[in-house]
């Protein structure tokens, strides 16, 4: 890393731990299994939803280093926490969004993580565990075109319950 890169990073870790240990009690989230809403709200604020978002579509622009300095400081301190926003961000919509999308995409979804967004992963099928050649769920345009119809069954979806983007 750069100084100012490391020095960007630092100041990022810094004002996450401190938010972290003055309003997030992990065994709490342990015990209730559930993120307190305010925290979410406030970890979007941050900006942690777009931490790898370049920054000229609304996100931090953190490089694979800084990134994972933050995810390693939040799992330090609640593993349900980091899954969160780690799941998000890369098995989520935008590390694949970001290799693949289009700049019509790219600037159509990166700043919905900024503002209350979240990604979710439905992999997992019956009969097919983790193994996407084997999928049989499906997606097809709606005849109109205003939205796709899926077809098949999940066995769970990672962010699932708190996702408005899936992959």
């Amino acid at each position: 890393q750069s100084a100012g890169e490391k020095a960007e990073g630092d100041a990022l870790i810094k004002m996450v731990s401190e938010y972290l240990t003055a309003n997030l009690d992990p065994d709490e989230v342990d015990v209730t299994r559930e993120i307190p809403q305010n925290v979410i709200r406030d970890m979007f604020k941050m900006g942690l939803f777009a931490m790898k978002i370049p920054k000229e579509y609304g996100g931090l622009g953190l490089s694979q280093v800084n990134y994972n300095r933050v995810m390693m400081t939040i799992s330090s301190y609640c593993g349900a926490t980091a899954v969160l926003l780690s799941a998000h961000q890369s098995i989520g919509v935008p590390q694949p969004l970001k290799m693949f999308g289009t700049e019509e995409q790219k600037k159509r979804f990166f700043p919905r993580f900024r503002e209350g967004s979240i990604s979710a992963f439905a992999l997992t099928e019956p009969k097919v565990g983790s193994d996407p050649a084997r999928m049989m769920t499906e997606a097809r345009p709606a005849p109109d075109g205003s939205h796709y119809i899926l077809n098949g069954m999940k066995q769970w979806c990672t962010n699932g319950p708190v996702a408005d983007v899936f992959v």
